[in-house]
């Protein structure tokens, strides 16, 4: 349970910076310089948490939007994969393991959104604790996956 309390903490820490420490904008303008793009982009946008995100008008704050939200998906993943295989190792039902991976991340989640708000330009969103659930349930399913096709019962 250590490496459960160590994640949350590397959690906690990357919500506490502020937009402009984690922007990666400055870093796709950069690589979009050296590599030039031979078509043109399609026009696909839509709207999260009241703000409108457009590939053709805005390309670099949709891909960092979509890393963001990947990123809330692998870290939940790992938070939910540390406590599963945790609870399993002590023999807790599986049913139960589940459970308290996905209580876990839903209460981190939340927490972690929480914190956001007091962190400069940075927005705390209900719609992320559900990104972060969904994660969750990917981490848990490969995880129980990947021991089935190795042969062995998930534990």
């Amino acid at each position: 349970m250590l490496a459960v309390l160590l994640w949350i903490v590397i959690i906690w820490s990357f919500s506490a910076q502020s937009y402009q420490q984690q922007n990666i904008q400055p870093w796709l303008h950069k690589l979009s310089q050296k590599v030039h793009i031979g078509f043109t982009l399609p026009d696909v946008q839509f709207t999260y948490s009241g703000y409108e995100y457009s590939l053709k008008q805005r390309p670099y704050a949709f891909v960092e939007f979509l890393f963001r939200k990947t990123a809330h998906l692998f870290v939940y993943a790992i938070l939910a994969i540390l406590v599963y295989a945790g609870l399993r190792y002590k023999r807790v039902r599986a049913m139960k393991c589940i459970a308290a991976a996905l209580m876990v991340v839903v209460i981190i989640g939340s927490m972690d959104e929480y914190i956001q708000q007091f962190s400069p330009n940075r927005t705390s969103s209900v719609r992320d604790v559900g990104v972060d659930f969904i994660g969750g349930c990917f981490g848990i399913a490969i995880y129980t996956g990947i021991r089935a096709v190795r042969g062995r019962k998930p534990r």
